[in-house]
């Protein structure tokens, strides 16, 4: 398997805009700034991606049940699945975190566009015009200052 889809999440989500999974990186230190102001500690872990065997150590990911069912079922993502979609993905998408909203649209685009084009927009969606990288509910650039297109911005529109 690729390094990029070791951030192919079997649910659907593009881990490669994580904040976990950004804040294991250099440019991604302000993250565990901004989430120990908000009194949570990110320390002492790394994240790979979904696909990878070094899961960040939160339990949505590193006990994750979607995942268990895909590996079960053998298939890369639940797109693939012939139960698709499912209750366990729905409930997903339905659990009031913002960037699990796009789930299942994400899942038919995987099925439509095969993962290799999939993760290169994914990539591109989450960059800055600069090129760093940002992660899900960055509302501005940490490199450059720049207004992104984040769930951040998003979450205020829908």
């Amino acid at each position: 398997m690729t390094d990029s889809r070791l951030l192919l999440g079997v649910c659907g989500l593009y881990c490669g805009a994580c904040y976990h999974y950004r804040a294991s990186f250099p440019e991604g230190r302000h993250l565990l700034e901004q989430a120990r102001l908000q009194g949570r500690e990110l320390t002492g872990f790394t994240c790979a991606g979904c696909r990878s065997d070094t899961l960040y150590i939160h339990p949505g990911c590193a006990q994750c049940k979607i995942r268990a069912c895909a590996d079960d079922k053998g298939i890369l993502h639940c797109g693939l699945c012939s139960e698709f979609p499912c209750d366990r993905i729905r409930a997903f998408q339905d659990d009031g975190r913002t960037h699990h909203l796009d789930v299942i649209a994400n899942l038919e685009e995987l099925v439509a566009k095969g993962p290799d084009q999939w993760l290169s927009e994914q990539e591109q969606r989450w960059r800055c015009e600069c090129g760093a990288a940002f992660s899900w509910y960055e509302s501005h650039c940490a490199s450059c200052g720049a207004a992104l297109q984040s769930y951040s911005s998003e979450s205020k529109a829908r």
